[in-house]
């Protein structure tokens, strides 16, 4: 009896210092989201970091007299692009080079690394001459490109510790039904690799819908900016209104929360078996 009282009196102690972890490592959401409803005179000159006088016109402000909408659109559509094209590129790559152990792939394995490790600002000058000569500028594409490619290597990687963690049998007994090497891997290994997906999936996401230094070298025209680039409008010279921007980021922040919580349940489960091989 007293053991258990002991199991449990721990359980709960380990479940508060988890809470309080929590909360601590959260704060400036928090914050962000509970200050959203006041003023920026009230930010400012206030005396306390919790509102008074809960006001929503910081969101009514927000979404009726600036291009939110706008903003919202364009990086949801830029983030599922290039989440879409991670999750196909990452799974192709990430199956090859964990069931065929060829030069080709040894090589392509160490170029991942090294594309991990190249810092894209020192390329945008040039991309930022090729895709002015294509007149793709202030369009998705160059967005989406260079997504992809920060994405990838990481993404690649997780995919393979994946599949090095589902057996080889299964594709195996698959063959010997008849199916070809394709078949059984769209119809074996695929749905079983959903967790390895989520996780793809949710950083591929929010490595397209946070990113700022791209977008703001390529998507320069007001009606082609993200959430990221939109914030800055409301930075001014002389004048930041702290409460329409605190607004504007906890709706940005709705998106990915949302995403998170309807797969965190794969993403853990993927993480946790890609990265242990058998």
């Amino acid at each position: 009896m007293k053991r258990r009282t002991g199991k449990r009196l721990n359980g709960w102690g380990i479940a508060v210092l988890l809470l309080f972890a929590m909360l601590l490592v959260n704060i400036p959401l928090i914050l962000t989201a509970i200050n959203s409803f006041r003023p920026t005179s009230d930010i400012l000159h206030g005396s306390t970091l919790f509102p008074e006088n809960v006001s929503f016109d910081n969101y009514r402000v927000v979404t009726e007299a600036t291009d939110y909408w706008l903003w919202f659109r364009n990086s949801i559509v830029i983030a599922l692009i290039t989440t879409a094209i991670t999750l196909v590129a990452a799974s192709f790559a990430g199956y090859s080079m964990s069931r065929y152990h060829t030069k080709v792939n040894s090589v392509y394995s160490a170029t991942l690394m090294v594309f991990q490790l190249f810092p894209i600002v020192l390329s945008v000058i040039a991309l930022f001459i090729l895709f002015r000569k294509l007149g793709l500028m202030n369009t998705p594409v160059p967005a989406v490109v260079l997504y992809v490619v920060m994405s990838l290597p990481f993404c690649t990687w997780i995919s393979k510790g994946f599949f090095d963690s589902i057996p080889r049998e299964l594709e195996e007994a698959a063959r010997i039904d008849g199916a070809s090497s394709f078949q059984a891997m769209v119809r074996i290994v695929v749905p079983l690799a959903g967790p390895g997906a989520a996780a793809v999936a949710i950083f591929a996401f929010l490595q397209s819908y946070n990113e700022y230094m791209v977008a703001s070298a390529f998507l320069q025209k007001p009606s082609a900016r993200t959430i990221p680039i939109g914030l800055r409008e409301f930075i001014q010279q002389y004048h930041t209104d702290w409460g329409q921007m605190l607004a504007a980021s906890t709706l940005a922040a709705l998106p990915p929360l949302i995403m998170f919580l309807l797969v965190q349940k794969w993403m853990i489960r993927g993480m946790a078996a890609g990265a242990v091989k058998g």
